[in-house]
């Protein structure tokens, strides 16, 4: 009996012991009693390739089975609402737009408890034996993308426990994103040489969070080399952007300018703030003049990181602009030359004469050099041979044809015009017909993507050319087809044909209505009248006798 006694005092003895000894360690005593944590955190709506950069900020105190500021959050004791959540005060309604601002900032100098890209639109996070609140700063994968910080919580419950000031923060958190967008335009993709175009630049900044400490944002223009920036007072250089002010432009030189808002004004901003920019540029003489292809790009740079002041989100915008020649070579290369007009001449049979030229298209004709032709934007201005010539900044308004009976005229718009020779080569009756002459484009939208700064993938939408044609007296004679090959633009598919504009051997009347004429009816009225007077003097002088 003694024996059995004694067994079970020591028995006792032993389980007394196991509970002093789990007393002594909160996890172990909560473990025993029930503790059970939040299995993970969420946070939804994000761009699969986002990085979720995680800290934790409150965390279970083992001392007291309550909470305490995590290491790197320490001077966040003073925050009302955050000590709020410390004590676990029933009180606590939440987190405000400045507690959650202090607590991005103070991320700056702590330690991550995770960093990885997510592989979905939802990232989860084990906490399983580590509950309490964590910050989520995303890195976008996207260019135009900026999250503000997210808070989630992982609550645990131990015994009896009841309300935790925590547990108001959810589990479930939804990323808050903001666009960041760009977009260039302008009324028409085709100019005459000379001619001033405006463009416009929308973007937007957006609000900060203040972890963002020194927010940026940078526009950046550059013009190719045939455009030309003007500013004067019917062409003004102007921004819009509220209360952000900017410094640099209107404009470094002809040809870019760079535009830096002020990083404390954007740090101010409590919503997105528009920004428009206007300004006008001109297409010069210093183009390549053939079928010609001119750029005009627009980049921004922002901040989308605030755990990186230097690696900044990128966007870029585009617009092409082109000039057309007849007779010429497709964006500069002599293997793709033209001949939409021809000047020819032949007998009074309608046989060509003189030495046989064979074409770059594969006609043959007798080609004529010396022909004068003036170019109108009126029929009734060509009829009548005027003077009152179209005229761009390259092209003077006539032409004489050379080359094997080419005429080459530059920096055309789409558009219709009007032909007209105005003196034929010695030897040769001129063309006395009017030749209308219509370019007409199409174009597509094509999608690019490239590299900005090594690391950034921007993709923007261009409108291109994708072919034109010209026609000739209403048949077209001439069509080309461009295909977008990397960075330049390519001929496809040339028609081979031409229209031949005719003189006839031979010697060339006065026109009706010039001097010759008025020398004619000069000449024949002498001659008619002197034979009235001779009819008469002759009656007289028969009746005398």
């Amino acid at each position: 009996m003694k024996k059995i006694l004694a067994l079970a005092l020591a028995a006792l003895m032993l389980i007394g012991m196991m509970s002093v000894a789990f007393a002594d360690g909160e996890t172990a005593a909560a473990t025993t009693t029930g503790l059970t944590s939040d299995a993970e955190i969420s946070i939804s709506n994000l761009d699969v390739g986002d990085t979720v950069n995680l800290y934790k900020v409150i965390e279970r105190n083992p001392d007291n089975g309550g909470w305490k500021l995590a290491e790197g959050f320490e001077g966040l004791s003073s925050n009302t609402n955050i000590k709020k959540i410390v004590d676990n005060d029933a009180s606590f309604a939440g987190l405000t737009q400045d507690d959650l601002e202090a607590i991005a900032t103070a991320a700056k100098t702590a330690k991550k408890v995770s960093s990885e890209a997510t592989d979905a639109t939802t990232y989860t996070y084990d906490t399983t034996g580590n509950p309490g609140m964590y910050l989520a700063l995303i890195a976008p994968v996207k260019a135009d993308t900026i999250y503000n910080p997210i808070i989630v919580s992982a609550d645990y419950t131990a015994g009896g426990n009841s309300i935790s000031a925590l547990s108001k923060m959810g589990q479930n958190g939804i990323a808050k994103k903001e666009t960041v967008t760009l977009t260039k335009t302008t009324a028409d993709i085709t100019l005459d040489s000379g001619e001033i175009v405006k463009f416009t630049v929308t973007t937007t900044i957006p609000a900060y969070a203040a972890n963002y400490t020194n927010p940026t944002f940078i526009m950046k223009d550059q013009l190719s080399t045939g455009l030309k920036f003007i500013v004067d007072a019917e062409h003004p250089f102007t921004v819009t952007s509220g209360d952000v002010t900017y410094t640099g432009a209107p404009v470094t030189n002809d040809k870019n300018f760079t535009l830096t808002f002020d990083s404390a004004k954007i740090a101010a901003l409590v919503a997105p703030q528009a920004v428009t920019v206007e300004y006008y540029a001109k297409l010069t003489n210093e183009a390549p003049y053939t079928v010609n292809e001119e750029t005009n790009d627009v980049t921004v740079e922002f901040s989308n990181n605030p755990d990186d002041n230097t690696s900044h989100g990128h966007l870029k915008d585009e617009i092409k602009e082109y000039t057309f020649t007849i007779d010429g070579s497709l964006f500069g290369n002599s293997d793709w030359t033209t001949s939409e007009l021809v000047k020819v001449g032949v007998d009074k049979d309608g046989n060509p004469i003189e030495k046989i030229v064979k074409q770059d298209n594969g006609h043959e004709s007798a080609a004529l050099d010396g022909a004068v032709f003036g170019l109108y934007t009126s029929k009734a201005e060509a009829d009548a041979s005027s003077t009152n010539y179209y005229t761009n900044d390259v092209f003077n308004g006539t032409v004489t044809t050379a080359n094997g009976g080419l005429m080459k005229i530059n920096g055309l718009d789409e558009g219709v015009y009007y032909l007209k020779e105005l003196s034929a080569p010695a030897g040769y009756i001129k063309d006395t017909a009017t030749h209308k002459i219509e370019i007409t484009k199409t174009t597509k939208t094509v999608t690019k993507t490239e590299t900005l700064e090594d690391t950034c993938v921007v993709t923007y939408d261009v409108e291109v050319l994708e072919s034109y044609s010209v026609k000739i007296d209403d048949a077209t004679t001439s069509t080309y087809t461009m295909t977008l090959d990397g960075p330049s633009i390519t001929k496809s598919s040339e028609s081979d044909e031409s229209t031949d504009i005719v003189n006839t051997k031979g010697v060339e009347l006065p026109t009706t209505g010039g001097m010759g004429t008025t020398l004619l009816y000069v000449g024949g009225s002498i001659l008619v009248l002197a034979a009235v007077i001779l009819l008469v003097t002759k009656r007289r002088m028969g009746a005398n006798d």
